[in-house]
This record gives C-alpha cells, structure tokens and sequence, in this order.
C-alpha cells in the first residue's frame, strides 16, 4: 500500500502519466506474446489451421480499438518523456502532459472514425 500513499501525497501530472505508462507498457507487452504466437500458426500449420484460430479472434475485433488507444498513449507519451529529460523543457511538463492526452484523444478519434464503419461491415 505504499505506492497508493505515495500516489496520494504526490498529486502531479506526473504520477498518472507514470501510472498509465507503465499499464499501457505491461498490457501491450502481453497482448504481443500472443499476437506473435497466433501470426506464427500460419506458418507452421497452414493457412486453413489459421482462419479455423483466428476465427473465435474476429468476435473480439473491437477491443482492438483499446489496443489503438494504449498504443497512441504509450508513443505519445513516450515523446513527452523524451522531450522533458533530453531537451530540459521540465517547466512545461504540464502543458505536455496536456497535448499527450490531447494528441492520443485526437488519434483515438480519428481511429474509431476510420474502425466503426469495418466493424459494422460497410
């Protein structure tokens, strides 16, 4: 329970930018081991072994969607920690902070724009 005090005492923009960066870094670290494992089955058993694998897959298309949102929080994000300890730019991490949560919002967007018409099949 440390963490959640240190959570508490500590309440910057800093602290859930860490937190979701670490949670989007874990959670796309495993949704890769088994992407990989899934995309290798064709070449070991076939492309018929694969739609038959993939087929219980294509019910789940929509948490892809959650896979574009970590993934454009964790790049952007990563950006802004780049850009605050390489470049000195510490006194607007805050503003950062923002255009990260601006810029993953805008890419979210944009992607259910371009996925929610393939998912509803048109």
């Amino acid at each position: 329970m440390n963490w959640l005090k240190d959570f508490l005492l500590n309440r910057h923009e800093g602290q859930p930018s860490f937190g979701l960066h670490r949670l989007t870094g874990i959670l796309l670290a495993v949704y890769l081991v088994p992407h990989i494992f899934l995309n290798g089955y064709a070449f070991l058993y076939g492309p018929e072994k694969y739609d038959e694998a993939t087929l219980m897959a294509q019910k789940l298309h929509w948490l892809e969607v959650l896979i574009i949102l970590g993934v454009a929080f964790h790049l952007f994000n990563g950006i802004r920690i780049i850009a605050v300890d390489l470049f000195a730019v510490t006194r607007a991490r805050k503003t950062l902070f923002w255009i990260t949560g601006a810029l993953t919002a805008l890419t979210f967007l944009y992607s259910l724009y371009i996925y929610i018409p393939k998912m509803m099949g048109h």
